[in-house]
């Protein structure tokens, strides 16, 4: 779109959204290079005049920036206009700017598909801001929640036409959100877009999954040890950068974390907390070593070397600070929230079944870890209710129950998981905990419940689930810390071989296009947020996949502390 507007000073005129994009796909030398010398807002009026600039717009499609547009046309304040939006544009808005056109000065309009940030290339986001309202959705909405389905939608959409593939559309059945936005992308692609969306050719070969982030709440809350993910969940990684604390007190700084730009984190991005500290020592090794050499200039042959070397010396340097300094400020946090003992129990509640185990690793926890924080004591707390919110104390033989019958042993069972339930929220309250975030521990089984899930979360539906998953303990993990593995992981492999059951994930309005059930090209979208352990996952199927590629995109990137967030305001 810059190039469009040909040689000559540019001023970029973009909005709250737009501008995420923008910052994810440019640095400002890239910027310059395009002869960008201004970037403004769209809601701030420009003071003067400025018609030796080419005003470049690369807005959303709304109604509230066709308003602000027509007022900047009013203002003549450049001296030629080329507008570009991220969306499909309604001929109402195209008309309104034309009357509004009265200089003549807009050279160009067009539609560039990218109401989405792109974070990796098998990864993306619509980056919204209301992701609380996708949680607890359900008919009859509010007017804000039916506009988030709306801009789900129109996200999902403009992905599509990017990519240039109109997909054959699954959904999760036991989810009324992610049946009613598959049913509106298909409405869209094949009824009221259809001629926009007719690429013939790809037409069926992409297989969009809608699911519902609720179908597993256990992967957010835990705690992350890969690099990225780490970064994500103790820092926080937003639009491809990093905000550290500064040497003086209430000041931060932006470190730009980018695989396409930064091979050492491209390279370890998905290493495990171990792996990632023997090579950032490797790193500073190198760095030394060459740094050494660089010190050594006996002749004008040397110093010629040096200058020559100097540009790609600077970058080096500056990519081990910013490694060093990031790894540093991890293991600060961890240190200091003791998070590697938390992490330890959160796996064994969520991957092992051992009720009476499980919960006296918590009361542990909860009674004498005065370093782990209240919100991590929460979420052992919540794993704990999902994952034996059906178990009573199975490992207790029939004969041992006082009761001495199976009723009575139900009735044990019963009792036991509410007291133990109990004495964890109690715990809570005595470490001070807010009671919005007590009643999330009965909300989260109400909402998320084994009643209101498709997936096998725990792997203990059927016999055979269980055995698997016994084979695998009893064969161990790589790492005590990464025992667990998304429920998504266990979906696309079943989709993958074919075993995906169509009374769970039905298509809709199967009649129209083929039903693969083995396809090769998946586009899956999770409404209420993705995580970066969840991309871990996919970037690995995509390598050993052997033709099974997969995108992977959602509202959101979710941390725990974000999902916490959100889940509070949804469902308290």
């Amino acid at each position: 779109m810059l190039s469009d507007a040909s040689i000559g000073m540019k001023a970029f005129i973009l909005d709250d959204f737009t501008i995420n994009v923008v910052s994810a796909a440019f640095t400002q030398t890239e910027l310059l290079q395009k002869e960008v010398f201004l970037v403004e807002k769209l809601h701030v009026n420009p003071d003067k005049k400025m018609h030796h600039l080419k005003a470049v717009v690369f807005v959303r499609p709304s109604q509230e920036n066709i308003a602000l547009l027509c007022d900047l046309l009013k203002a003549n304040a450049y001296g030629e206009y080329y507008f570009s939006f991220s969306n499909i544009l309604k001929e109402t808005h195209l008309q309104t700017l034309a009357e509004a056109d009265e200089h003549q000065v807009v050279r160009q309009v067009q539609e560039v598909y990218a109401s989405f940030l792109a974070v990796d290339p098998f990864l993306f986001t619509l980056g919204t801001s209301n992701n609380h309202d996708y949680l607890s959705w359900k008919p009859p909405s509010t007017h804000s929640q039916l506009n988030a389905v709306d801009g789900v939608v129109e996200g999902l959409a403009a992905f599509l036409l990017s990519v240039k593939r109109r997909p054959v559309i699954r959904h999760q059945r036991s989810s009324e959100i992610s049946r009613r936005v598959a049913e509106d992308v298909w409405r869209l692609a094949y009824e009221q877009e259809s001629g926009l969306f007719d690429f013939r050719r790809s037409d069926g070969t992409l297989q969009l999954l809608v699911l519902d982030r609720m179908d597993d709440p256990v992967t957010p809350l835990l705690s992350q040890w890969t690099y990225q993910a780490m970064l994500h969940e103790l820092v926080g990684i937003k639009n491809n950068r990093v905000n550290l604390p500064d040497s003086s007190p209430k000041e931060t700084h932006d470190i730009v974390i980018s695989s396409s730009d930064d091979g050492f984190f491209k390279d370890n991005m998905y290493s495990n907390y171990g792996d990632l500290g023997i090579n950032i020592k490797k790193l500073v090794d190198n760095f030394q070593a060459v740094s050494k050499m660089n010190k050594q200039i006996d002749s004008i042959e040397d110093m010629q070397r040096f200058l020559d070397s100097f540009p790609g010396f600077r970058q080096q340097s500056g990519n081990v600070s910013k490694h060093v300094s990031l790894m540093s400020e991890l293991s600060r946090i961890i240190g200091e929230a003791s998070l590697m003992t938390v992490s330890q129990v959160q796996q064994d509640v969520a991957c092992g079944s051992d009720r009476m185990y499980a919960y006296n690793s918590i009361m542990q926890q909860l009674s004498t870890n005065s370093q782990a924080k209240s919100s991590e004591c929460l979420k052992l707390v919540l794993l704990f209710a999902l994952r034996y919110e059906k178990e009573g104390t199975r490992q207790v033989p029939l004969s041992k129950h006082p009761y001495g019958s199976s009723e009575g042993a139900e009735k044990l069972a019963t009792f036991m998981k509410f007291f133990q339930v109990d004495e964890m929220v109690a715990a809570l309250a005595h470490r001070n905990v807010e009671d919005a975030h007590l009643t999330l521990v009965k909300e989260i089984v109400r909402w998320a419940g084994q009643e209101r899930r498709t997936g096998d979360l725990f792997g203990n539906h059927t016999f055979f689930a269980r055995a698997s998953k016994m084979v695998g303990g009893l064969k161990g993990a790589d790492n005590v810390y990464t025992q667990h593995q998304p429920l998504l992981v266990q979906t696309l492999e079943n989709l993958s071989k074919g075993k995906m059951k169509e009374t769970d994930y039905p298509f809709v309005n199967a009649a129209h296009g083929p039903k693969d059930a083995k396809p090769q090209d998946v586009l899956v979208f999770v409404i209420g947020g993705v995580t970066y352990e969840e991309a871990r996952f996919v970037a690995q199927m995509n390598e050993y996949g052997q033709g099974f590629h997969i995108t992977l995109g959602g509202t959101t990137i979710l941390n725990s502390r974000s999902f916490l967030q959100d889940m509070i305001r949804a469902l308290c």
